[in-house]
């Protein structure tokens, strides 16, 4: 996704929001290293650091991607989201830091923020009955 944005045409308002996977991986990866029983290491600090520089990117790209109007595809956002506040409160328990207990309650709420958010607007469309799109009929096939 990352080479498309680089090199190919803009991408259209319909699939920005499904940048917010781009989220998930350094997240998750965060939270099941401390899972497993990781400890305040390189690997964590790495991990939660990467993860923190993709939601500063996704921060950044907020005013492109919300051009597109709210539908079911802002999701994308709520699993990379998530898994970032509890990494970086589960890192918080595990090492004494002041940085990382700074931030991990700020994540925290702006994670369960998104989530409502993502959530309200999803019933909104659903109680419009405007979730889904339309099925357009298919042609019939002659043979």
């Amino acid at each position: 996704m990352l080479h498309r944005l680089y090199t190919g045409p803009v991408m259209p308002p319909s699939l920005r929001p499904a940048l917010g996977i781009q989220l998930a991986p350094p997240a998750v990866g965060a939270a099941c290293y401390l899972a497993i029983g990781g400890t305040s290491d390189l690997a964590a600090h790495a991990l939660l650091g990467y993860a923190l520089l993709q939601a500063l990117l996704l921060l950044r790209l907020a005013p492109w991607i919300v051009e597109q109007p709210f539908a079911a595809s802002y999701w994308a956002f709520s699993f990379g989201a998530t898994a970032l506040a509890g990494a970086a409160v589960r890192l918080s328990r595990v090492e004494g830091s002041a940085a990382v207990a700074t931030i991990a309650p700020v994540l925290f709420v702006g994670a369960n923020l998104l989530v409502a958010g993502v959530a309200v607007g999803t019933l909104y469309l659903l109680a419009r009955g405007r979730l889904l799109p339309p099925v357009e009929q298919a042609a019939p096939v002659s043979r």
